[in-house]
């Protein structure tokens, strides 16, 4: 009897740890197919923040010549000359970096510029090679240096998305202020060794289903060049950095597998505001609807929604008045001061910041690979609030002709006085009357004729105006709709609720436990050994006992 005992006692001691690494999922196979899953890392972590045009091209040298062991590059274009003559340079300046390169094949634009800098970093000695064709499009852009800092990007390394240094060829004051153009695009880079491997393994993953490149075969490309220099009048407000560190919550997310899931988590999310900034809408494709009824939902449950993208792109017009109907203002980038928005960037209650290259399309969402990340973090959701605001404040309608409105503070508490501006771009030469009208919860409205109240604009011409809200209790939503009267016919805006808030949950800093089946594997592998000696004792006492 005490035979057949000890050889169950082994049996179970040795299929035990066998079956909690049966349950294991094995992640190089998972990342070998390609099955990323969202995952969200609490991190204490330094953050450097920076938009395009302002400061893209500065804060990407900066970071590519502070690389000591290596820079891993998956981009969809790299056609700025400027940055593969900073690539030779670095890579100059020490041998041993091991740098490796890998763009899409499959482009969207004229000329074989893609190709021009395979064969010239082949020329170098530095490996390369394309992301593989089994996505419709490698639109993803991020960068891996030293294994541990990532950057996420809206933009490609191309020369609107990194214009040049010498930007400032004006004068400060006029409109002859001049710099060169370039796109407005969200960039981020997180240095943390463990949100670092996320991206590092996506890297691996399509290193090793892309495809090398073959001189014979792919010829030689088109020389890159800067091209013919356009000018904007935008004097590049943010051309500095934002520096953060401290706790945060991370979710990295790629395209096909996570970012449906990422962006329906962030418009969810939002509990008192939610601002987007895209370059088109894609209105016939099912998981951009989602998006779409995630929206108003988010709307009907009390968000005040804004969005900011390109006049006359793909399904932007239909969309635009369909939102109108709900009261969620579409307003138009105003391209005077950028080659064209390039963003792809999400602010949930000016806290919760997503950052991508996925456009609204299906192919974009579901076939592609892209690459982006949602970071929950009241400093940095500070600094790119400022940054939409100012672009919110360039914006206009044109068609639906309505009269566009902003505010500050963002979500202002119950001691903040509430600037509220109308912006009135489409008639500053010929304004008869500017008024506002102010409603408090549920109560009546109020029009404020504001006409003598006025400011300059970005175009330096007096056509801000402004009424300033006295301070109102927690949980007020103050709803506010412009009205301007020119030439006799008056124009109206949307209505726009601003949430009076003194809190709206607290970023999480501290994990918050749960149990997931990757946690309850490994309690059972680290408690296997104990419950063996359990089952033994418990056997032994059996034994004893039958004995006696």
């Amino acid at each position: 009897m005490l035979r057949r005992y000890a050889v169950l006692i082994l049996i179970t001691m040795l299929i035990l740890p066998s079956f909690a690494v049966a349950l294991t999922p094995n992640v190089t196979e998972q990342f070998e197919t390609a099955e990323f899953t969202l995952q969200t890392f609490n991190r204490n972590m330094n953050v450097t923040t920076f938009v395009g045009p302002d400061y893209s091209n500065e804060t990407l040298t900066q970071f590519l010549r502070s690389a000591q062991e290596s820079i891993y590059v998956e981009i969809y274009q790299f056609t700025s000359p400027g940055l593969l003559a900073l690539i030779h340079e670095v890579y100059n300046d020490n041998p041993s970096l091991d740098i490796k390169v890998m763009i899409s094949e499959r482009v969207v634009s004229e000329g074989e510029y893609n190709t021009y800098t395979m064969w010239n970093l082949t020329q170098l000695g530095i490996p390369v090679r394309w992301t593989s064709d089994t996505f419709t499009f490698s639109h993803q852009k991020f960068v891996i240096i030293d294994n541990k800092t990532t950057i996420v990007q809206a933009g490609n390394w191309a020369r609107p998305s990194v214009p040049l240094n010498d930007w400032q060829t004006g004068t400060s004051g006029n409109l002859h202020w001049k710099n060169y153009e370039g796109n407005r695009e969200f960039n981020i880079a997180m240095t943390d060794t463990i949100v670092t491997n996320f991206y590092r393994s996506v890297f691996d993953n399509d290193w090793k289903i892309g495809t090398d490149y073959n001189e014979s075969t792919d010829g030689t490309g088109t020389v890159l060049n800067w091209g013919s220099i356009s000018f904007v009048y935008y004097p590049r407000v943010f051309n500095y950095t934002g520096h953060f560190l401290g706790p945060m919550n991370v979710t990295p997310f790629v395209s096909p597998d996570t970012s449906l899931e990422a962006m329906l988590w962030v418009i969810n999310s939002a509990q008192a505001t939610l601002d987007i900034e895209i370059p088109y809408i894609s209105n016939s494709s099912i998981v951009v609807d989602e998006l779409l009824d995630a929206i108003v939902a988010a709307k009907h449950r009390g968000v005040t929604v804004r969005i900011i993208t390109e006049e006359g792109r793909n399904d932007n017009p239909e969309v635009a008045l369909a939102f109108a109907e709900e009261n969620i203002p579409v307003i138009w980038m105003d391209l005077r001061f950028f080659a064209a928005i390039h963003n792809k960037a999400f602010i949930a209650d000016g806290r919760i910041v997503l950052i991508c290259s996925v456009n609204w399309s299906e192919e974009s969402i579901s076939e592609n690979r892209e690459a982006g990340v949602i970071i929950e973090h009241n400093g940095i959701g500070a600094w790119y609030q400022a940054v939409f605001d100012y672009d919110w404040g360039l914006a206009d309608y044109d068609t639906p002709e309505y009269v566009n409105v902003g505010w500050s503070p963002h979500i202002p508490n119950s001691s903040a006085e509430i600037n509220v501006t109308v912006y009135a771009h489409e008639y500053y030469n010929d304004i008869d009357e500017v008024k506002l009208g102010v409603k408090i919860n549920d109560g009546s409205w109020t029009n404020y004729t504001i006409t003598s109240n006025a400011y300059l604009s970005a175009e330096l011409n007096l056509e801000n105006f402004f009424h300033v809200i006295g301070p109102q209790p927690d949980g007020t939503n103050i709803t506010v709709i412009a009205y301007v009267e020119s030439l006799g016919v008056e124009s109206r805006g949307l209505e726009m609720v601003i949430p009076v808030r003194d809190s709206i949950g607290s970023v999480i800093t501290t994990p918050t436990p749960t149990t997931t089946p990757e946690s309850l594997v490994q309690l059972i592998m680290d408690l296997a050994p104990y419950i063996a000696l359990a089952i033994v004792a418990a056997v032994a006492g059996v034994c004893l006992k039958k004995k006696r």
